[in-house]
């Protein structure tokens, strides 16, 4: 505790200092007109720095992404471990279009950021990071009725009741997916529609933590993941509870998963907002913290089996003024251990998970966002042994 303490006022500096070497100038984003299309370009760029205590981790993306699922456990190479370091690979650029036709309205939209890894050309020297595709999909709107077919995030996600976080990675329990899919949504009326989709079926199954597959990772899909979600809004409220349905065929034996998850969230006071989260599934795998939990897998049978997950998330963000907010949230996972008796996982698989963190956003200008934060995750695996670390971050992100 006395290194941590004696670390912190050089990372408190360094938060602080950021804002106020910043600008205030403002860039808008490019539209235009193509004959009779609307397209609109645009991005941000971010600056982000990390900096681990007590724990510190090298995956995934090479530790640019605390997913707590990761934390290192107690008396293992980084357990007692700090550092600090700064990235820019979250940046990322977008290109969309609408236009009009005889069937409605067609948008399409593909973005793209550099959180692809270039082993061979790392910070030492360069800090080069590939690009990759994020989204890349086409959506037709006709009255009530919308089709997509693309690459987005998953109908099983939702936004509205979920809490905000400085990076990729959440509180564990958070579904987190962005996949090939496509989907049909029906709007019921204002802030209300059901919607229901084919997703990418990828098995994803982790076995001793983040870094074993179960069955290498392979299985013979033959069935799209079948996602159903329904979704309402007032002025104060969100609601949505959704359902997926999975099939899992490992070495000539299958079976059905299944998932359900409920998000909603209420808006009070002079605007502050309450979240709260519920997911439980038989067979959730992937659609559960970045995919670092198993679904299914072959047990000492032989055969396949599902395995069961459960979490709760959840918090509070504070509107402190117009152009500042604080977020303070938590959240809790639990994977059954009937998968470690059944010969599925090993000891070393994640059991239970647990985070909480809390964020300062502010708006210095409508293109240029300040924040700060920590967050502080704890881990326990199959054969009860822990692991805990803190992580401080703090990022300027410029939109344009």
């Amino acid at each position: 505790m006395n290194k941590l303490y004696a670390r912190k006022p050089l990372v408190i500096a360094v938060a602080i200092a950021i804002p106020l070497m910043l600008g205030t100038a403002s860039v808008n984003s490019a539209e235009f007109d193509i004959a009779d299309t609307k397209v609109a370009v645009g991005g941000y760029a971010k600056f982000m720095l990390n900096y681990d205590t007590d724990g510190t981790i090298t995956a995934p993306f090479n530790g640019d992404l605390y997913s707590v699922y990761t934390t290192p456990i107690d008396g293992s190479a980084n357990a007692e471990k700090s550092d600090l370091h700064m990235t820019a690979r979250e940046s990322r650029l977008f290109i969309k279009t609408a236009s009009e036709n005889k069937y409605g309205t067609l948008k399409t939209y593909v973005e793209g950021d550099f959180f692809a890894d270039i082993d061979s050309d790392g910070p030492t020297w360069s800090n080069s990071n590939g690009f990759r595709i994020r989204h890349a999909y086409g959506e037709m709107t006709m009255g009530k009725h919308v089709v997509l077919a693309g690459q987005t995030w998953s109908n099983f996600m939702d936004f509205a009741g979920i809490m905000p976080s400085m990076d990729f990675a959440t509180d564990p329990g958070t579904t987190f997916v962005r996949q090939p899919q496509v989907r049909y949504q029906y709007n019921i009326g204002k802030g209300q529609y059901t919607s229901i989709s084919l997703e990418n079926p990828t098995l994803g199954l982790t076995a001793a933590g983040p870094y074993t597959l179960v069955n290498n990772g392979s299985s013979e899909d033959v069935m799209p993941d079948i996602i159903a979600k329904y979704f309402y809004a007032n002025s104060r409220v969100t609601f949505s509870p959704r359902v997926v349905i999975r099939r899992f065929e490992l070495e000539g034996d299958d079976a059905f998963g299944y998932g359900l998850a409920l998000n909603t969230s209420l808006k009070f006071g002079d605007g502050h907002k309450a979240v709260l989260g519920l997911m439980y599934g038989d067979g959730i795998g992937r659609y559960a913290g970045l995919g670092f939990n198993a679904g299914a897998g072959i047990n000492a049978d032989g055969e396949t089996d599902t395995l069961e997950y459960s979490s709760i998330t959840g918090g509070v963000v504070f509107a402190l003024q117009q152009n500042m907010r604080l977020a303070i949230g938590a959240g809790y996972s639990e994977q059954d251990e009937k998968g470690l008796e059944d010969g599925i996982l090993t000891e070393y698989a994640n059991k239970t998970a647990f985070s909480w963190h809390t964020n300062l956003f502010w708006n210095i200008t409508p293109d240029i966002e300040w924040a700060v934060g920590v967050t502080m995750g704890d881990v326990e695996n199959m054969a009860d042994k822990e692991g805990d670390m803190t992580r401080f971050q703090t990022y300027v992100k410029y939109t344009f």
